[in-house]
């Protein structure tokens, strides 16, 4: 699965998990910023592993898009690299 995805839906599951069991004692508004807050904080530390992934995935693409682009620059300007 991709990391950037897996990420996204831990983070939606705390978030869920969080403030759908609020959404009993106060209204949705307040329990889904208390639920946010929440997972922002749990997932920065109980998520740094799939996070660090989600980092590495976007890095190498960055990585990958800005050679492609250097190859594709070279063959217009007539480089043999």
């Amino acid at each position: 699965m991709n990391p950037i995805a897996k990420y996204f839906l831990s983070r939606a599951a705390i978030l869920a998990v969080v403030a759908i069991p609020l959404m009993f004692f106060l209204n949705v508004l307040n329990a889904l910023a208390i639920g946010l807050l929440v997972s922002m904080v749990i997932g920065f530390t109980v998520l740094r592993r799939q996070q660090l992934a989600m980092i590495d995935h976007i890095d190498a693409g960055a990585k990958r898009r800005h050679e492609e682009k250097q190859r594709l620059r070279a063959e217009l300007a007539g480089d043999d690299a």
